[in-house]
């Protein structure tokens, strides 16, 4: 039992591979899935925005059912998380290809493809983003080490996001343009295998550090169980997690209205400039590993919860700046969008690490450790506000008339593009200042936490090896 190893820079760094894989998955469907269903598919936009809310209420039966499993697991020769990631992966590349397939069927066929396609890559998600993510809690239990644990995981992952904006439009172009079936079908499954390996690789990494907890194995075999409405308390009464999931998912809804509009921005109201997507990319990119080194100073400034509506407040500014200047003035449109990816590295990176020490805190309090539990609310927040964001994309577009054939669109259909970039982020980031004013956790909270954490992990190592010793008397 490893509970008190601390994971080394270079585990840490290997681990963060995955996140490459994940990311990359996750932002090349947030970025291009609506434009694919509308453009390629021919699927109504409206419709296309009710198969990800459909999916969002398969998530959430599934998603906490699949946290309680991996809370669960014990496995003697893959530890808790990893078998899940190194099984789940490959399965997960399958269906993000099938996805992207665009077989020649009626378009009720289309309609039933993409929502059975759709629905399968959301659960095969499941199976691997929740453990991802809720490994990490045992790469380290310092609370500050921590935070900077999750800016490189984040780092490393915004490869990832640079390769989905960025090198995928490139890609497309190579194999015969965003027009063609066949292209997106040849960059879903370069994307595929190239994730597979990464996520498996990654998992392979911390072998050392998620193993056999015999601490957990004794309590199973002395028949401690505990009920499924106590094993919930980990989520219901969990304020820190709660103002997190509340503003994460406003923060996230912004985003994903954001990437999944950026393929009809820069096409329809910039005027062709696709190419200019990837600057977005690499500014995120970038940014990210040079979080890495001031992200310590920032937290020790501000705090999360002060540096989250500091990061907030930025990010309204830059979506009025959108707003108010004209989309033909492209240095000042790239400026401002610049500047919102780059404050959405923050946001998200002090979100994903708050989320962590909101499973602390749920342990702090109720002595239940349910790590992947919390996960899966933060990963159902993240595929739920995806999936509004297409949701309000598809209605809107389809209600203003948005025709995928037109080399160009109506003044309407420009402008609600347009207030759709920036008037609901606006919105949503407002949300996300409010929730964090109510997030309970500070510095004093987590120095306690990080001290009961440690205590528990010895006694329960200490109380192992007692009934070890009685055992073998």
């Amino acid at each position: 039992m490893k509970n008190s190893v601390e994971a080394s820079d270079k585990q840490v760094y290997l681990y963060s591979i995955g996140n490459i894989a994940n990311t990359a998955i996750f932002a090349f469907v947030g970025t291009y899935i609506m434009f694919y269903y509308t453009n390629i598919l021919g699927i109504p936009a409206t419709v296309a925005g009710t198969i990800f809310m459909v999916a969002r209420i398969v998530d959430a039966l599934t998603d906490p059912i699949m946290g309680m499993i991996i809370d669960k697991t014990n496995s003697k020769r893959f530890g808790k998380y990893r078998p899940y990631i190194m099984f789940g992966a490959p399965l997960l590349g399958i269906i993000f290809v099938v996805m992207f397939m665009a077989p020649d069927l009626s378009m009720k066929g289309k309609i039933i493809y993409a929502y059975t396609s759709y629905i399968l890559y959301s659960l095969a998600w499941t199976c691997v983003q929740i453990p991802q993510l809720a490994l990490p809690i045992i790469l380290s239990n310092n609370v500050t080490r921590r935070t900077k644990i999750q800016a490189i995981f984040q780092a490393v992952g915004n490869i990832g996001n640079l390769a989905a904006t960025s090198l995928a439009i490139y890609m497309l172009d190579w194999f015969g343009g965003d027009s063609s079936k066949e292209a997106w079908f040849t960059v879903a499954v370069i994307f595929a295998i190239f994730s597979t390996i990464m996520f498996i690789g990654s998992a392979m990494s911390v072998r050392s550090l998620d193993v056999y907890n015999p601490a957990q194995a004794s309590r199973v075999k002395s028949g401690e169980k505990i009920p499924f409405k106590q094993r919930m308390k980990v989520i219901t009464s969990n304020t820190a997690l709660l103002m997190v999931l509340i503003s994460f998912g406003t923060d996230q809804l912004a985003i994903q209205i954001g990437n999944g509009l950026n393929m009809y921005f820069f096409k329809y109201n910039m005027g062709e400039k696709t190419h200019l997507m990837g600057l977005l990319g690499w500014a995120t990119a970038i940014f990210s590993f040079i979080l890495i080194a001031i992200v310590g100073w920032y937290v020790n400034k501000l705090g999360k919860k002060y540096g989250i509506i500091v990061a907030e407040s930025l990010a309204i500014v830059a979506a009025l700046g959108l707003l108010i200047v004209p989309s033909h003035k492209t240095f000042f449109v790239m400026f401002f969008l610049i500047a919102s990816v780059i404050i959405g590295a923050i946001t998200n990176m002090l979100s994903r690490s708050a989320v962590l020490d909101s499973a602390n805190y749920a342990e702090w309090k109720t002595g239940i450790n349910g790590s992947a539990l919390v996960s899966s609310t933060f990963t159902f927040v993240n595929k739920l506000s995806q999936a509004f964001g297409a949701f309000i994309m598809g209605y809107v577009l389809d209600f203003v008339g948005y025709a995928p054939n037109l080399a160009q669109q109506s003044e309407t259909t420009l402008n609600a593009i347009l207030y759709m970039k920036t008037l609901i982020p606006i919105f949503a980031f407002v949300c996300s200042v409010v929730a964090m004013k109510f997030y309970p956790i500070d510095r004093k909270t987590e120095k306690e936490m990080e001290k009961f954490i440690n205590d528990k992990r010895e006694k329960e190592m200490e109380s192992y090896k007692s009934l070890e010793a009685e055992l073998h008397e």
